[in-house]
């Protein structure tokens, strides 16, 4: 069997990937800044691949674009936090009534809003909003903030 070659795009993704998993479990907390070069360096690829995976966790809400610095982990505001939780909440009563239907009912779509609503909150809540499938603390200790009264947990009726 022969190696493959990892293409440019493919490159790109697989970057994004890991980076999106850094900052969802908060080993890159929000408002923390975002060097693409240290970035590039340690992953052994050019600047490219690492700005274009950075483009597509800006477009996700996971990084902000700050003009003439570069980009941050992004912040989410006690509102933005409360938007994303009722959002939670109808996706997942929305996809309940679905799953009840016919087989014929396609859930993809309310299934990909579930997926960016939850990684909204797991943004602002840090690994504790994985639920009870992934308690382990996160890489850095928060302090108590306004979004500690929020409970962290899923909808009960949905299983992804």
């Amino acid at each position: 069997m022969t190696a493959q070659t990892m293409q440019p795009h493919s490159l790109c993704i697989a970057i994004a990937d890991k980076l999106r998993e850094r900052i969802l479990s908060h080993q890159m907390p929000p408002g923390s800044d975002i060097n693409d070069g240290a970035l590039a360096q340690e992953f052994g690829v050019s600047r490219t691949p690492v700005r274009e995976a950075m483009k597509l966790l800006c477009h996700e809400g996971l990084l902000t674009a700050q003009p003439r610095r570069g980009m941050s982990v992004t912040q989410l505001t006690p509102a933005q936090v409360q938007e994303a939780r009722q959002l939670c909440e109808l996706l997942a009563d929305h996809l309940a009534r679905l799953q009840s239907q016919p087989r014929t009912v396609s859930t993809a779509l309310t299934r990909q809003l579930y997926a960016v609503a939850q990684a909204r909150l797991q943004l602002a809540l840090g690994r504790q909003h994985n639920g009870a499938q992934n308690k382990r603390p996160a890489a850095h200790s928060n302090p108590p903030s306004a979004f500690s009264d929020l409970s962290p947990e899923p909808h009960p009726a949905l299983a992804l």
